[in-house]
Order: C-alpha cells, then structure tokens, then sequence
C-alpha cells in the first residue's frame, strides 16, 4: 500500500535529523530484530552503486530497502530497481520517497518464505523484468540485513534467478567466512558455497559510525562475482550431494573426515568403500573435514557420485 496524503514528504531522508522526523511523522519505530541500521553517507551510497557497475542494462535486485536512500542511487543508473522490505511503515516511507523513480518499485514483503525459498512474487517480478527485453543482467546491491544474510546469499547462489553479480554491506563477520581459507575458525558453508558460485572481493571496512544508529559491530562492502555455470560445469548432476556432504563435514567439525561421511549413510558407501575413495583422492581419512579446500570437496563429491552410481561418470 501507498500512502497519497499530501502531508507526507515524498523526498528520501538523507540525514539522521531528516530520517528521525520522518520516523516520527509516521509512527515507524525501529526493531532491533530486523537489523535495521541506516547507511546515510551519501559518498559512499554512490561508491556502492560505482562499485556494482550499475548500468542501463541492469535489473537490480535490493534486500533492506529501508528508507530508501541506497535505492535512489541504484535508480539513477539502472534499467529497473526492485526494493523489498519487510517492514510495513518503513515500506511505505521508501515507496512515496522514491515515487518520482518511475523505474523503482518496492514490495512490502520478506524477501525469504523459508530458509531456502525467495518470495515466489519476488522471483516472478524480477524474471519478467529480465524476459521482457534483450540484453538485461541482474545484479543483487543491498545494506543486507544480518538476521538474514546467510540465508539470502546461499538461496541466491543456489536458486533459479541468473544473477550476475552481488554488492553487498554486511557485518564484518560475514565477509571474513565468506572470503575464508580452510583450516580457519571462519571457514564454513558459507565460504565453501560462495567460493564454489563466485569470486569474492573484501571491498572495503565500514566502521559503525557511518551507519544510524551504529551497530556494535563493523561491517564491510564485499563483491560476489557470480558464475553459476562454472559452477554446474564443476557439479554437473550432483550438486544436491555435494550440499550434503559440505554441511555435514561443517555440522561435525571436530569428526575426521570418514567419520563425517559414514553419518551420511550413502548407498553401497560403507566405511572400506569411503576408505578406498579417499585414499584414490590422496586425502588422509584422519583430516578434519574442515581443512579441505573447495577443490578437495569437488572431486571428493565426483568421486563418491561416481561409485554411488555404479561406476558411471557425470555427462
């Protein structure tokens, strides 16, 4: 829903004073669940928007629109913009700001239904957007809300929608698993996952100060430069296994290796067959599964796909 009273302001508050009054006209108090810290500094909005190389032919996908004051930036550079915001009054407050962006449109939904289902309405926007005319890319820019940034960045890489590219502001802590090396405290799903889809680039850190009100955190803009079909060229018909095997490796990280994969209870996988598969791989059966790197995951994955299905190899 739009609001239309003539007394509501139809610029986008671009200063704490100006998005307080705002709040305050409209009832909008902040909830502390939701994440919702405000990047106002309009230096580095535009180096956001500079950094994802927005263009005419970018679709743009934005997570957290929050009041507004990222999308205005994504509104002046790309093709189309789609906002989605959770928060019913804040959603309203971004829509009539950004009402003279005739190419932004903004939802008043939770971007994920699930752990791992975008919103279907979201998904059938944004492909109608990119079928609707030749030559369009998708590209992903947001101030990610915390709660959920785990979850989006998996579901994005992992899911249907072909994006190309994501810039994102998210809590430091969330960079450092997403650019991981194995062995380390950070190395995860996550870092494993991501380094499978993307390339990854720690932009730049962000104190807590250039935020309203300022998180007790840092936070840092990052760059996933997403190749899907690399991806499914590595993974051709086993990438539901592949899933498996990373978070149960992750889910027991302090297992060897081959005790990890025997919980998994493969098909005509018993613990010599797993033995034989590792040793063919050079891989110690007594590593952690935490230390292995994404191209020890991958052929440890073709490997055991190819025993399951009887010898035969992916085509």
């Amino acid at each position: 829903m739009v609001y239309t009273s003539d007394t509501m302001n139809t610029t986008v508050p671009d200063t704490v004073s100006s998005l307080k009054a705002a709040f305050r006209e409209r009832g909008i108090f902040l909830k502390k669940r939701l994440g919702q810290n405000f990047l106002l500094d309009r230096n580095i909005l535009r180096s956001i928007v500079e950094t994802a190389g927005i263009c005419e032919h970018d679709v743009v996908l934005e997570i957290g629109t929050g009041a507004g004051n990222l999308t205005q930036y994504l509104g002046e550079e790309a093709h189309r913009v789609l906002g989605v915001e959770i928060d019913r009054r804040l959603c309203s407050l971004s829509q009539d700001a950004l009402s003279p962006h005739k190419n932004i449109q903004v939802l008043n939904t939770d971007f994920l239904t699930s752990k791992t289902t975008i919103d279907p309405d979201v998904e059938r926007l944004l492909l109608e957007w990119l079928q609707g005319e030749s030559g369009l890319t998708l590209k992903v820019v947001s101030n990610l809300p915390y709660s959920i940034s785990t979850p989006a960045i998996i579901t994005l890489l992992e899911g249907g929608l072909p994006v190309e590219m994501m810039v994102l502001t998210l809590q430091k802590e969330i960079t450092d698993r997403l650019a991981a090396r194995p062995g380390t405290r950070e190395y995860g799903v996550l870092s494993v996952i991501a380094q499978l889809f993307s390339e990854i680039r720690v932009v730049r850190d962000l104190s807590p100060e250039v935020f309203w009100p300022s998180p007790r955190v840092e936070s840092a803009i990052v760059t996933l430069t997403v190749d899907k079909e690399r991806a499914h060229a590595a993974l051709p018909d086993n990438y539901r296994l592949f899933s498996a095997i990373v978070r149960t490796v992750f889910q027991s990280r302090r297992k060897t290796l081959l005790n990890s994969l025997l919980k998994l209870e493969l098909p005509s996988l018993d613990r010599e067959a797993l033995l034989d598969v590792l040793n063919t791989l050079g891989i110690e059966p007594r590593r952690r599964g935490e230390t292995l790197d994404l191209e020890e995951f991958v052929a440890l994955v073709r490997e055991i796909n190819t025993l399951i299905n009887g010898g035969k190899t992916d085509g």
